[in-house]
């Protein structure tokens, strides 16, 4: 029982081992450019899917509810997309900015 412990420890610490030396390493410049393209759709489809649910929102507020509760909740369904919309700008702010930490 303990060298299956021992054993399993070992291969755990040797595992975290490898992959702080591979955060150390740096990319190349064809490689940044391929994972800032990846990080500009993941944000370009997080705003899509975000004026998706807007629009859904929007609908559900004019079939479900009507005067100023729908105002209301057209109000509230816009606000959460513009939410939405800065979360993703800040997720692709922070990959671009962890991009360009890797490759100096």
């Amino acid at each position: 029982m303990n060298k299956t412990l021992i054993a399993v420890l070992t291969a755990a610490a040797a595992t975290l081992s490898l992959a702080a030396h591979a955060d150390d390493a740096t990319i190349t410049k064809s490689e940044a450019n391929a994972q800032t393209a990846q990080a500009k759709g993941d944000y370009k489809g997080d705003k899509a899917q975000a004026k998706a649910d807007y629009n859904q929102n929007k609908s559900d507020c004019k079939a479900e509810t009507s005067g100023g509760v729908e105002r209301a909740c057209k109000k509230d369904a816009k606000a959460q997309s513009k939410l939405d919309k800065a979360d993703a700008k800040v997720d692709y702010k922070g990959e671009k900015a962890d991009i360009k930490a890797d490759t100096k």
